[in-house]
This record gives structure tokens, sequence and C-alpha cells, in this order.
């Protein structure tokens, strides 16, 4: 009414409701229940970037969201711990990024950068800048409809999972590479300028800060085309929000492949229980421009899987008593992970556990009293589970 009376317009079409934030229970918080949560108090114990975060994590279009609410014994305040998620992703945000500019700051590429040139980067430099790129398109889409809780779940993936469990993995052993340092120097400028200008209206604090020791260490940085990164921009505030750069489609292909070898070598790991120090020989059947792949990324996928790769080739031979495993086209060989007796003695527990079993559910099916009085969904369990003990006997062997 103010703005129609003196400017002669509307000055806003969209009205953004938020949810109701209830406690545990359904109730809505009110100070007659004490089941009420001061922000102060949480910006006290959590930070206020952890509790700007969480709201907005939990910004969805439901009617209602809970809020479990819990006494802290040391303060005497309402507290909760649905704010340590956005803690967490807090004190993340900080380690990382200061370990990314410890890299930049003792490689020294970054003050004296040369030119970008995209043929010399690895396949994780390409996978990189493209997933940044689609965060970014996914990012622009959920603003743009006020999903703000999947805007919170996009930079959180983005930057906890993509950057710093497989790309500033991949960048350690390129950052020791005289060959590689200078353009994954500038990659890892770039792609830390544009999270943090991705993360700075839901973690602002923290992202200013960063951003002022990144312009310190790098002060020129930037992929023309695919990352544009402002210049002479002192405080991240006024620094414009990331635009949709060009993709990479190719390494978005590729890379998980990488990926998906990684995690199956870590999961066989896990299911010999190897020791997470020692590590292991694996040759892998890979055809030709897959075994090409895997070779430019060799230390680093040795590094990340701790392992070290015997062979890779079309035509690998498969070791004795190697464990075999298969991840996209590719046949692992892993050695040295099976202790022969002991894995014979289990895989006879296993089957003696499996026949007994199978016994039982055929003995159970054959029984006519059973199959008549029995409620048809409890046969239907029984079948089925009778056909999944059969399949994981037919596996063993």
């Amino acid at each position: 009414m103010f703005n129609l009376y003196f400017r002669g317009c509307v000055p806003f079409k969209d009205v953004y409701i938020h949810a109701v934030i209830q406690d545990g229970e359904g109730r809505k918080m009110s100070k007659s229940l004490g089941n009420g949560v001061d922000p102060l108090d949480i910006i006290a114990s959590h930070g206020a970037d952890a509790m700007r975060y969480t709201l907005a994590s939990m910004a969805t279009n439901t009617q209602d969201v809970r809020l479990p609410v819990e006494l802290d014994s040391t303060t005497g305040k309402n507290t909760s711990s649905k704010f340590d998620i956005g803690r967490s992703f807090a004190v993340k945000l900080w380690n990382a990024s200061r370990f990314v500019l410890m890299q930049l700051e003792n490689g020294k590429a970054a003050t004296s950068p040369e030119p970008i040139d995209e043929l010399k980067w690895s396949m994780a430099d390409r996978w990189i800048v493209s997933r940044f790129n689609r965060t970014v398109e996914e990012v622009s889409a959920t603003l743009g409809s006020y999903r703000f809780d999947q805007y919170a779940k996009a930079v959180y993936d983005f930057f906890w999972r993509d950057f710093c469990d497989w790309y500033v993995e991949f960048a350690k052993p390129q950052m020791k590479d005289a060959s590689r340092q200078a353009q994954t120097a500038q990659i890892l400028a770039s792609v830390l300028d544009g999270a943090l200008r991705l993360l700075h209206p839901v973690i602002p604090h923290i992202t200013e800060v960063l951003w002022w020791k990144l312009n310190e260490v790098c002060p020129r940085r930037g992929l023309p085309g695919r990352i544009d990164c402002p210049e002479n921009v002192s405080r991240l505030i006024r620094a414009p929000f990331p635009s949709v750069g060009g993709f990479l489609e190719a390494s978005e292909h590729i890379f998980p492949r990488i990926q998906e070898l990684v995690s199956v070598i870590r999961n066989v790991r896990n299911d010999y229980k190897v020791d997470a120090r020692k590590s292991v020989t694996v040759h892998i059947m890979a055809p030709g421009d897959s075994a090409r792949q895997i070779m430019a990324l060799q230390p680093a996928i040795e590094m990340m899987a701790t392992c070290r790769l015997a062979g890779v080739a079309p035509n690998v031979a498969p070791p004795a008593g190697a464990v075999r495993a298969t991840a996209d086209k590719c046949e692992l060989f892993i050695e040295g992970l099976v202790d022969v007796a002991a894995d014979a003695a289990r895989v006879a527990r296993q089957r003696d556990e499996l026949e007994k079993k199978i016994s039982t559910l055929k003995g159970r099916l054959s029984n006519e009293g059973y199959i008549a009085r029995a409620p048809a969904k409890l046969v239907a369990e029984t079948k089925e589970q009778l056909q999944a003990a059969e399949a994981e006997l037919a596996k063993l062997p």
C-alpha cells in the first residue's frame, strides 16, 4: 500500500511463505510449552552460518517441518541436533578450503599462472569444471523456484562430495607434478572461487573470510569460457553470482567410471577387512580407451584406493588366487586378499548354512497344511526367500 501510494507501483509479485517449524513431537513452538529454540542460543553454540544453512535446508514445500528439541545439559538452554548438520558442513568448508589455499600457496603456481590450456587438463580437471557448471545450472533453477532446500542440497553435494571427496584427492598428485601443477592450481583456485560464490548466500561469514585469503594467495584466476571469476573484487558480498559456463560432456561420462573403479576396489578391501594402510595389487582387464584413461590417472587411483596397479590392458591374465570384481566395462583381479584355507572354510560354512535354510524352506512349502492355513502373503514371502537362498548358493565357488 505504501508503494502504491508513494511510488505508484507494486513492490513485488511473489511472496515466499515458509513452513511452520514444530518440535520433534509435531507441536508448535511456544514459550508456555518451553519447546522453542532461541536463534541466539544456536548462534552461540553452533555459529550463525550453521544455523542459516540448516534452516535453508529445511525450507521445503511442505506445510510443517519438525525440529527435534533437546535441553543442553551444559548451558541449560534448548538446542537441536539438527543444527549439527550445518556445523559439520561449515567446518568441512573451512578445513577443506584452507587445505586448498595451502596447496596453492606452497605450489607458487597460482601467483604466476601460465595461460589456460585445456589440452593439458586431466580427465579429473575436465570433470570438476563441468560438474561446477552443472551445479550452477541446477542452483539457478532451484533459486528461481524458491526451493531453498534443493539449493542447500545442491551446493552441499558439489562441495563435499564432488570437490572435496574426489577432485581435491585427484589434484594432490597433480600438484606434485611440475608439468601439471600450474593448470591444476588455476582449476583449484577457479572452482574454489565459484564454490564460495555459490555458497555465500547460505554461509556468508566463513565464505567471506575465505574469499579474502583466496585474493591474497591467487589474485588472478578464472577459466575463460568455463568459469568466469571477477577481478579486483575485495569483498565477496559484492561479487556476482556464478553464471553457467561451457560443459565438458565427455568427462561427465568417463570420470564416473574412474570413480566406480576406485569405489569397487575400496569395497572389496572392506569386504575382506584389509588394513587401511596396506596396499593391494590390482590387475585390470580394460578396453583400449578405458585402459588409457585409467593409466592417465594412475597415481591418483593408487592413492585413493590404496593399491598398486600392476597391469592395465585389454588382455590381462588373472593371477592365481586373485579376487575378481567388475567395474563398468573393466574386470579387476585383486591379489593378496585371501587366505586360501580360511576362505575355503568360510565358503563351506556359508554353503552349509544356505543348504540348511533351503531344506527348511522347501519342507515348509511342501507341507499342504502350511499352504492351506498360512496367509497368501506369508507363503509368497517364503517362496521369495527360497529363490533368494538358491540364487546365493549358486553364486558360491
